[in-house]
């Protein structure tokens, strides 16, 4: 009975230098940051791919997505990055381009296209660090002299009828061959 008790406490000795061994690699390893200017080197590294996705590892914190815009600013403005696309259905999305491109006078504000949003997860879009995005986008394609404005595009595949409708409709519209 002894040996048991020994052998699990042997175990349990094991676990914890395991973890105190995770713990200090991870104090090794991390930098903190506290502002975008922290990032300069990892934002410069990874502006130097045609591609740059930004995650988070929960849905919904506002630090999370402060965070994501303000490297998403850095990356229009200072490496010319010019098209978003998020977890978002492309129908609703869509809308915030439409009001970001001005392709329509039908919004007044960034959170009139964010109403948009109908299904789950409406929350992870209408909120007020996203809606301060929008509203930097649209300024920014404003200002901007350039033709090609930034982009807003949803890819997910959650509403995939309304989706595939509503390319059809935007095909139709432009008189595309390609419309069905």
């Amino acid at each position: 009975m002894i040996k048991v008790i020994l052998k699990k406490y042997e175990k349990g000795l094991q676990s914890m230098l395991h973890i105190e061994t995770k713990i200090k690699s991870i104090e090794t390893n991390s930098v903190a940051f506290n502002k975008i200017k922290d990032l300069h080197l990892l934002l410069e590294r990874a502006s130097k791919s045609k591609y740059v996705l930004l995650g988070e590892s929960t849905h919904g914190t506002s630090e999370f997505y402060t965070l994501r815009a303000e490297i998403s600013k850095w990356l229009i403005q200072e490496k010319g990055f010019n098209f978003i696309a998020v977890e978002g259905d492309w129908p609703s999305c869509y809308e915030v381009n439409r009001f970001i491109k001005e392709y329509t006078n039908e919004f007044t504000n960034a959170k009139d296209p964010l109403n948009s949003f109908k299904r789950w997860p409406q929350w992870m879009w209408y909120n007020k660090e996203v809606c301060s995005l929008v509203d930097w986008l649209k300024d920014f394609n404003d200002m901007s002299m350039s033709k090609d404005k930034i982009g807003f595009y949803g890819i997910d595949v959650y509403s995939l009828w309304e989706s595939m409708e509503k390319i059809i409709e935007c095909l139709e519209e432009v008189k595309s061959p390609d419309a069905i």
